[in-house]
């Protein structure tokens, strides 16, 4: 079950986003707030963000300072801290009639019995056609990402508001699982698949951020 719950997590999440509207962010732009997010206003290193050849433009790099993920965020988009995930990336509104906001989301899975590729892949289809039974896989390949193995996988599904399709990428690196997921009406899916293959490809580590011991209390003995 706990199992179950772990591989539901980031799709509940992305319910939970579209169905409010996407809220409030905790940041947008370059700021961040909380503990969980490290945004910053510079762009990825030369090459990172291109995609067949077309510039995508990702104007913000996010780290994430317990596993030290790193990825570009696409110009515009907004950053949504979560507890159980990575990071949640929703796109910039085009008006009153935009009721589906196409989104990415990063998680990350350190609690998984057996983390190889290939285990963790056929676990996490099982969970999405347990939760969404007419799910239908269109596409799937191999692929690098920050010198890791993964594997990309393009399905589609019927949700509360229609047809939807959904661009994955599963690696596994030093024991832990990371999905990105992206999200989008079967109607956008095209224009917005360049730019959840280019984050993808912006995904690279740093060294997570040590912890701060605290400062000892001063002694109350007297003279």
């Amino acid at each position: 079950m706990r199992r179950r719950l772990r591989l539901l997590a980031p799709l509940l999440a992305i319910l939970l986003l579209t169905a409010a509207g996407c809220g409030e962010p905790e940041a947008q732009g370059p700021a961040a707030g909380g503990d969980q997010t490290d945004v910053q206003s510079e762009p990825p290193a030369e090459g990172e963000g291109q995609q067949d050849g077309q510039q995508i433009p990702l104007t913000l790099v996010y780290s994430h300072p317990d596993t030290g993920l790193t990825l570009g965020v696409p110009e515009g988009w907004v950053v949504y801290p979560l507890e159980d995930a990575v990071v949640a990336l929703i796109s910039p509104e085009r008006g009153e009639e935009d009721f589906f906001r196409e989104n990415i989301l990063v998680t990350a899975d350190g609690q998984f019995p057996d983390p190889a590729l290939d285990v963790y892949v056929e676990a996490l289809e099982q969970e999405v056609r347990h939760r969404y039974p007419d799910t239908e896989t269109l596409e799937s390949g191999e692929a690098t990402v920050g010198g890791v193995p993964a594997r990309w996988i393009v399905d589609r599904f019927t949700g509360e508001k229609g047809e939807t399709r959904v661009y994955r990428v599963v690696l596994v690196r030093d024991g832990i699982a990371y999905v990105l997921h992206g999200t989008a009406p079967v109607w956008t899916f095209d224009d917005y698949r360049p730019v959840f293959e280019a984050v993808a490809q912006s995904i690279t580590w740093v060294e997570p951020r040590a912890v701060e011991p605290e400062p000892e209390a001063p002694s109350e003995t007297g003279p």
